[in-house]
């Protein structure tokens, strides 16, 4: 078994795009162990992926009884749960460009590795505040500062409401503003995570190695022109 692993997860609303995601890892990658969380996969679907030969392993994460959709708040989870030394979380709107074997030589056990989403809007008054874009993140183990994460993202503890933001990023961004965990922190560099704001803007990267296609225009993007290359 590999100590190192890719790993993404989706729900019904995006379990069609799950084997592309897969095999563009694999095009670049022969070797790195990819794992699939299921966050309320259809079971047609769960067979689909599992026949495809792209998947090493696929983790079940039951949806918490709660009214508010939250695949997304899962992620933390996930990663902490994975049985490998090296985690790379890659939603599942990200499109793989390379080889991404060196993205793991970027955390130590007590960090975390991410990019900047410079299509953010900063904090109000202080136009310096970064914000990491979770769509990609790094691990060595389980890093203090994703146990913290993984905490703040549950959307009950005891029966009490804990989200402290509409999606994982935002409550990453809350946690490393208002503690002391911004030095966990590495900064990658954006080849690891170019967005679709930044193609829409113009801004493209010779050197990017993953498009992250974000958004309803992102999902549409990749269902009408990507997906059945």
């Amino acid at each position: 078994m590999s100590d190192k692993c890719f790993i993404t997860g989706a729900d019904h609303n995006f379990q069609d795009m799950v084997i592309w995601w897969a095999k563009n890892i694999r095009k670049y990658d022969k070797e790195t162990d990819i794992v699939v969380c299921d966050f309320g996969m259809s079971k047609e679907w769960l067979e689909r992926i599992g026949k495809s030969g792209l998947v090493n392993k696929i983790a079940r994460f039951p949806q918490p009884a709660t009214k508010r959709p939250c695949s997304w708040f899962l992620k933390p989870t996930a990663m902490m749960k994975a049985p490998y030394e090296y985690k790379c979380w890659i939603d599942v709107d990200c499109e793989v460009l390379g080889n991404l074997t060196e993205i793991f030589d970027y955390v130590d056990g007590t960090n975390m590795a991410l990019t900047d989403d410079p299509c953010r809007r900063r904090e109000p008054g202080d136009p310096n505040t970064k914000w990491f874009a979770t769509g990609v993140n790094v691990v060595k183990g389980i890093p203090k500062v994703l146990k913290i994460w993984e905490r703040w993202c549950r959307p009950e503890q005891n029966g009490i409401k804990t989200h402290v933001g509409r999606g994982d990023q935002e409550i990453l961004h809350k946690l490393l503003t208002t503690g002391t965990l911004k030095e966990s922190i590495v900064e990658m560099p954006m080849d690891y995570q170019w967005l679709r704001i930044q193609l829409a803007r113009g801004e493209d990267n010779p050197n990017k190695k993953i498009i992250h296609w974000t958004g309803p225009a992102g999902k549409a993007h990749i269902r009408n022109n990507l997906m059945y290359k």
